[in-house]
């Protein structure tokens, strides 16, 4: 009798313990499944909140190529703030968990330029906003945006809310350095063509100019006599008023320089192709110095009046160079650079006075362009615009 009490006893200690046992492991199993549905709440949260600052820095990023903005300090802080618009309602709509319309505040929305959009670190720079490439957006849910995600199970810990924020930043990558061309990228949009970067600074200035004789509508992408607010440049070298001086400007070899005026014509109407850029090892780039040389010549032949006839309105970049060795057809160029231009008119026939291929400065977007840090000369020439952050 005595036994049968003494192991009575011991059984109902293990069915006590055992009821603790499984109590605690409850509370336990409780709190691991409040953990699992309030990260997944919050992971979802994060993951609409990524998409839509993506989308956001993208779009923002996309509305800096205004051609508006390079017609004064007017009209780009117009294209600027319309970056600054665009990236905040496409971060608009894009739903967020339990948030069909969330709200990107204007603080949230930074515009700016990096001359290295690569680098994750640089800050934005905002001291010339003719060079702005790059948006950076935040889309947050806490108390300054949104509000806080509002936890489920966490609660019985104390846990009721919690702030989740995502950014990007999207860039225009300019910095053009050079040029490669491969089945993705088709030809490149560069022109044999050559300007002396001196010239090209007086443009952008103001110091040197043709004046403002056509005007481009970027709706019909045409263009037509009279102004748009956009200066001109006249590279027909010598002869009459605002006619840049000779050696200013010259046609280059891109490719081999037994290149002939066929190659030239070819190359205006159809860009750059795969074998041209194999004479320079499969790509043209600025060396480590920051120079590329190129054979050319210094004149300006009549038989490609009718190829730049034809690509009359059409966006283009060209080669900038700071000195040029050598006469006629045996001149080398020591090229820096690559800007963006569009021809406005041409005229090669007729007295010297009135010959003239008028251009403008153009954004151009070149997906056979190559990026990088080493071209401070390069201006609005683009590779298409992409997340860097």
């Amino acid at each position: 009798m005595l036994v049968q009490l003494m192991q009575y006893r011991r059984d109902s200690r293990r069915r006590g313990a055992t009821v603790v046992m499984v109590m605690v492991s409850l509370t336990m199993l409780l709190g691991f499944a409040a953990l699992t549905v309030d990260l997944g709440v919050l992971y979802n949260t994060r993951g609409d909140l990524q998409r839509s600052s993506d989308a956001a820095a993208l779009a923002g990023a996309q509305a800096l190529l205004d051609q508006n903005r390079l017609k004064g300090s007017a009209e780009l802080n117009e294209a600027i703030a319309a970056s600054r618009t665009e990236a905040g309602t496409y971060g608009s709509e894009n739903a967020v968990y339990g948030l069909p319309t969330p709200t990107v505040n204007s603080s949230d929305i930074t515009v700016g330029y990096l001359s290295d959009p690569t680098s994750s670190t640089e800050a934005f720079d905002f001291t010339d906003p003719t060079r702005f490439n790059a948006v950076h957006v935040r889309v947050r849910r806490d108390s300054a945006a949104n509000g806080p995600v509002q936890l489920l199970f966490a609660r019985i810990f104390g846990l009721e809310t919690s702030n989740v924020t995502a950014e990007a930043a999207a860039a225009l990558m300019d910095g053009i350095e050079g040029w490669r061309v491969d089945e993705r990228t088709g030809n490149a949009g560069l022109l044999p063509i050559a300007l002396r970067q001196s010239a090209w600074l007086d443009l952008l200035n103001g110091t040197f100019t043709s004046g403002d004789h056509y005007t481009y509508d970027t709706e019909t992408q045409t263009v037509s006599p009279g102004p748009d607010g956009i200066l001109e440049l006249n590279l027909y070298p010598g002869g009459g008023a605002g006619q840049l001086p000779p050696g200013n400007f010259g046609t280059v070899d891109i490719g081999s320089p037994a290149n002939v005026t066929p190659d030239i014509i070819r190359q205006i109407l159809y860009g750059v192709n795969e074998a041209d850029l194999a004479y320079f090892g499969g790509e043209l780039r600025l060396g480590d110095d920051g120079t590329l040389p190129l054979n050319g010549d210094t004149g300006l032949s009549a038989a490609i009046a009718s190829a730049l006839e034809d690509i009359i309105g059409q966006p283009r970049a060209i080669p900038i160079f700071t000195t040029v060795t050598g006469p006629g057809n045996n001149a080398t160029f020591t090229i820096v650079g690559f800007v963006g231009i569009r021809v406005m008119h041409v005229k090669l026939t007729g007295s010297m006075n009135s010959k003239h291929v008028y251009i403008q400065p153009a954004l151009v977007v070149d997906d056979a362009a190559l990026a990088g840090p080493a071209s401070g000369s390069s201006y609005y020439v683009y590779q298409p615009v992409r997340l860097v952050r």
